[in-house]
Formats: C-alpha cells, sequence, structure tokens
C-alpha cells in the first residue's frame, strides 16, 4: 500500500535534506565553536585533564564560562587590534563603496566596449584573495616591486620606497588592496541595481528639467537604497573577516600594527593552540556585524520605509 502524506508532511520530506545540510554545514559548527568559546583547552600544555586514547594523550576540554572572554576584554592587544580593525573596516567600507559606484555609473553609460570593460571589470574579484596577495607582493616589494622599478626608471624616486614598514602606511595599503580585490562586487550588485530602474522615471525627470546631477540623487540613489544596503552590509562582514591577504602581506606586522581582531583570533587558535580565547575573540567579530547591520538597516532602510 503506498505511503499517503497530507500536503505539509510531503512539504517538509522535499526540504528535509536541505535542512539537514544547513545543521550540518552551518548549524553544528556554529553550535560547537560557541561552546568551544567557554572552554580551555591547549594541545601545547602537557598538564591539565586528558585522557588516553590509542596510546596518544588527548586534552579534555574544561568549562570555564565567561573566564576566556573576561581575559580578552583585559589585554591591550585586542583593544588596539579592535581600534585597527575598526579604522581598516571603515576605510575599506567606504572606499569600496565609493569606488564601486563610480564603476557602475560608467559601465552604466553607453560606450563602444562597454560588455568588454563589463567583463574585464571582474577579474579581481574573481581571483583567489592569496594570489591577489602574491601580485601585489610582486608590486610592492620593496627589493624588486615593480611599482619601485617604474617610479625609478621614470626618475620619481631616488631610492625604493619601503611599503610595509611603517604600521600605517602598512595597513593603509592592506585597505587599497582589499579594495581593488572586492570594489568590482560592489560595481556588480549597484550596476544590476541601475539597470533595474524603468527608463520611463529617468525620462520624467529630464522633461522636468532635471540635470544629470538631479536624476542621479533623486531617482538613482532612492531606487539603490536596499542595494546600498547589502554593499554595505557584505563589505564590512567582509572587512571584518579579512584574514587572507594580511597573512600572505604583513603578517601582522612590522609589531602587530596590522593586526586585527581576525588575525589575532586566528594567532591565538591556531599558532598558540588556546582555542576557547581565539574562538571567543573571533565571536566579538560576530556580535559587531550583528551590531553593525542593525545600523545600517536602522540608517538605510528603516526610516524610509513606507507608512502603512
Amino acid at each position: 500500500m503506498p505511503l499517503r502524506l497530507s500536503e505539509g508532511w510531503f512539504a517538509f520530506a522535499l526540504v528535509l535534506p536541505a535542512l539537514l545540510g544547513i545543521f550540518v554545514v552551518v548549524l553544528f559548527p556554529l553550535a560547537y565553536s560557541l561552546w568551544l568559546s567557554f572552554t580551555d583547552v591547549n594541545l601545547l600544555r602537557a598538564t591539565g585533564p586528558a585522557i588516553e586514547l590509542f596510546g596518544v594523550r588527548v586534552p579534555l576540554f574544561r568549562w570555564v564560562g565567561l573566564q576566556n572572554y573576561a581575559r580578552i576584554f583585559d589585554d591591550p592587544l585586542y583593544w588596539s587590534s579592535l581600534w585597527r580593525t575598526l579604522y581598516f573596516v571603515g576605510a575599506f567600507v567606504l572606499e569600496a563603496t565609493l569606488m564601486g559606484l563610480g564603476m557602475a555609473l560608467v559601465l552604466n553609460e553607453r560606450f563602444a566596449g562597454r560588455p568588454l570593460m563589463r567583463s574585464l571589470l571582474l577579474i579581481p574579484w574573481s581571483l583567489s584573495r592569496v594570489v591577489v596577495g602574491l601580485l601585489w607582493v610582486g608590486i610592492l616589494d620593496f627589493e624588486f616591486g615593480a611599482l619601485n622599478g617604474l617610479l625609478h626608471n621614470w626618475g620619481l624616486i631616488d631610492r625604493s620606497i619601503a611599503f610595509f614598514k611603517e604600521g600605517f602606511t602598512a595597513l593603509n595599503v592592506l585597505v587599497s588592496v582589499y579594495m581593488w580585490n572586492q570594489a568590482p562586487f560592489a560595481t556588480l550588485l549597484f550596476l544590476a541595481g541601475m539597470q533595474s530602474v524603468p527608463e520611463d522615471l529617468y525620462s520624467a525627470a529630464e522633461v522636468d528639467g532635471a540635470g544629470y546631477w538631479q536624476r542621479f540623487r533623486f531617482v538613482t540613489l532612492p531606487a539603490l537604497r536596499p542595494i546600498l544596503f547589502l554593499v554595505l552590509v557584505l563589505a564590512t562582514v567582509n572587512g571584518f573577516l579579512m584574514l587572507d591577504l594580511i597573512y600572505v602581506l604583513t603578517m601582522g606586522g612590522p609589531a602587530n600594527e596590522t593586526t586585527t581582531i581576525s588575525w589575532l583570533g586566528f594567532q591565538t587558535a591556531f599558532a598558540f593552540f588556546k582555542f576557547g580565547p581565539g574562538t571567543a575573540i573571533l565571536y566579538t567579530l560576530t556580535a559587531l556585524c550583528l551590531l553593525v547591520t542593525i545600523v545600517y538597516q536602522r540608517l538605510i532602510l528603516g526610516r524610509f520605509e513606507p507608512e502603512r
């Protein structure tokens, strides 16, 4: 006798594989990492609770509650990394958003070679960030960098410029390199939003005597608010979590001057094997991302929602 399911159970059976996949890939690692941030285990420590497994000593996780968070909040390196992270994210989001919007405005116009330019635009974004880091190492290296060679050949400098010698300069180089990598994605989103604006709105505004900048202010920008929200959220989250460029270009140096929260958490967990404090450090980034997303929603979308 064939099994008969109600419509609700049939729909649940269809989405069950997707729900299981989400649980395995997202929810379980999220819950496990959150639990890990309240524990203490150090694989390099010879003492402490452990079990013998096939002749190998395996450390046990020890529940410590909020001690990991208390320790990192009492660490001066965490706070200096936090302010450095906020500067990095703010500068990157501003540059990537403005550059993406500017390139989208250009590529939205009709000119010869526009399809080719739109295709070439995606090359920086399609590259792995490790590849991007190695590429810019070749460009900015003190001894063998292509940029120093060109500036010297043109007679603009007498000696090579050390782009990564000073911390603030190195941090701004990281911002610019990451913007070069991520701005094309913002351009793609803005361009998609501009393509969805009806031409009738521009025609009506032009009939009313609106110039280019007036049409941009009163027609284009209001239509791009949801896209702007999406670009800001994605750029902010990517900025907070950026790790690979630091690994390739600066390794957090010089003297921790390019150490961000993501790099500090990575080093704590995977260089010093302090998984509890390292996970707690990274979970503060999660809280920051949620907080900033709420602020964006209030500022960009909340105040412009129509009254019902």
